[in-house]
């Protein structure tokens, strides 16, 4: 089903919105990493070529992720900082 560009619009502004939520999570999160000592799966050598913002345009374009989807990570994004008092 296609999209008017209304809806389109709605879909990028939430993308837009997670991806600055999940980008200050990283930045706030990074002074952790350093102080930690023991290395886990989560662990990378370097940062991903894609940045926050283009990996969730991709998710959005070619996963036909809706706009609840998305706010929904953002709900559940905003209780585990409230839980964890970031």
């Amino acid at each position: 089903m296609e999209s008017t560009p209304q809806e389109e619009a709605e879909g990028q502004a939430i993308v837009q919105v997670l991806a600055v939520v999940l980008e200050r999570l990283v930045s706030a999160n990074s002074h952790l990493a350093a102080s930690q000592q023991e290395e886990t799966k989560f662990h990378a050598l370097r940062a991903p070529a894609i940045g926050i913002l283009q990996y969730l345009e991709r998710i959005h374009k070619y996963a036909s992720c809706s706009k609840e989807c998305f706010i929904l990570a953002l709900i559940y994004i905003d209780r585990l900082i409230q839980q964890n008092n970031f």
